[in-house]
């Protein structure tokens, strides 16, 4: 019996076969020891989507002297920001990207510490480390397969978007393609911005606080050890930079006290009545945990009430929109100030819990307490 499709079959089974090996001849994204040396671009017109394919061809440029790595929380803060402000610092990038988890930032710690020649890593502490690495899973669009040493698994990027990036770098342009831009997604912050200061918005958000006034101060039952991200993924990570003589900065991000609320209500992806405490625990941890580590700093801004305490700095509870506030942190982390030391944490974390216990959210302060 004929089967007359066999040979389009075939012939589609070789043209994809052509297709991925020129690809991989190519090699866009600098995956491989060959390949056409990827530019990029000058003005770092990145958005986070595009920074997990980014980060081999970012690790493998010898020029970059400063990294910025993180999550959502730390998109804010530019490459043109670090290199104005930072001292030494020439060339930034920022490879911060949205809901890592231990085993994305595993893979790029190690790509990391394999290629890159920075010599000043900023790192965010954020508060997902309180979180068991059992209980993390890497989000969808973080294209971990691309991190392996198995070639097989990187047939799956033979898209459209490689072809396009592959066409761009042949032509002598930087590794970037319109739907890794900045625009849309600025646009989108704005627009969540507008919608989460207007008077509705603040209206309901302070209804949260006075549901959850009482039970937001609610006791952790976590300890460092149960922070098992802290210890096994963090730390490795800071002492082999802190080896190579890297100076290391770790960045608690500034969330609005109002998180601690929104952490109370019940049903949502958040819902966690002990964060404040949780998140006090792991500024602790994390302190205690690089204090003996040379060239490591620890710096936290969740205690300034003209941060944290005024809501009009973000886009919501979680993330910063206000340039000039990630401009002061810049500033601060420069100037050595805003640093949490086995002296101060306890201080540093009264304050905050007395801050957070005692914040108010209205149409004129807009979260500053007045005491």
């Amino acid at each position: 019996m004929t089967r007359p499709f066999l040979p389009a079959v075939g012939a589609l089974a070789a043209a994809y076969c052509l297709l991925a090996l020129l690809l991989a001849l190519i090699d866009p994204l600098a995956l491989y020891p060959w390949g056409v040396s990827p530019q990029l671009k000058a003005d770092s017109d990145y958005s986070m989507e595009s920074t997990p394919y980014l980060v081999d061809a970012v690790a493998k440029d010898p020029g970059f002297d400063t990294l910025f790595i993180g999550g959502s929380t730390g998109h804010l803060y530019t490459p043109q920001m670090m290199e104005e402000i930072l001292p030494n610092t020439r060339r930034a990038f920022n490879l911060s990207y949205g809901s890592p988890s231990a085993a994305d930032r595993a893979a790029v710690a190690g790509l990391i510490l394999r290629y890159s020649h920075a010599r000043h890593f900023i790192l965010e502490a954020d508060w997902p480390y309180i979180v068991p690495a059992q209980d993390q899973r890497t989000a969808e669009a973080f294209p971990l397969y691309l991190y392996d040493d198995k070639w097989w698994n990187d047939l799956r990027d033979v898209n459209l978007q490689t072809i396009k990036l592959s066409l761009a770098v042949l032509r002598g342009n930087p590794l970037w393609i319109s739907s890794w831009g900045k625009t849309l997604e600025q646009e989108k912050y704005r627009k969540r911005y507008e919608a989460v200061q207007s008077a509705a918005s603040i209206a309901r958000l302070a209804a949260i606080i006075a549901r959850h006034k009482a039970g937001v101060d609610a006791p952790s039952a976590l300890t460092c050890d149960a922070m098992d991200t802290i210890g096994a993924g963090l730390v490795p990570w800071v002492r082999a930079l802190s080896q190579r003589g890297a100076q290391v900065d770790l960045v608690v991000p500034p969330y609005s006290w109002m998180i601690y609320y929104q952490a109370g209500e019940p049903g949502g992806s958040s819902h966690r009545p002990t964060l404040l405490n949780d998140v006090l625990l792991m500024r602790r941890c994390v302190v205690q945990a690089v204090e003996r580590i040379p060239g490591v700093r620890v710096f936290a801004f969740d205690d300034d009430s003209a941060i944290s305490g005024d809501f009009r700095h973000y886009v919501d509870s979680g993330h910063l929109y206000d340039p000039g506030a990630g401009r002061y942190i810049l500033q601060s982390i420069a100037a050595g100030e805003h640093r949490l030391t086995p002296d101060n944490i306890e201080t540093k974390n009264a304050e905050i819990r007395s801050n957070v216990i005692h914040y108010q959210l209205t149409g004129d302060t807009n979260g500053i307490p007045r005491q």
